[in-house]
């Protein structure tokens, strides 16, 4: 599981998602942003390899994101 902060200097978060999802299609992605919302986020919504974790969040939230990334993965 890879957890991937969206605003990156030389490279950004959709950008690296796809890669990593070319070099491994299975693995799942967490992706974080204080920007960006939801509804923003440009990777596909279908996908459930890749969940979105608006900052700031509260360890709940992180949990239950884990959660639901972990119980998709087995």
């Amino acid at each position: 599981m890879i957890f991937l902060v969206m605003m990156m200097p030389n490279m950004d978060g959709s950008t690296a998602i796809n890669a990593i999802h070319r070099i491994n299609p299975l693995v799942p992605v967490i992706a974080v942003s204080g920007l960006l919302t939801n509804e923003q986020f440009p990777i596909s919504k279908e996908s459930n390899l890749t969940a979105f974790l608006p900052k700031p969040y509260t360890s709940q939230k992180l949990l239950e994101i884990l959660h639901k990334m972990i119980n998709n993965i087995n």
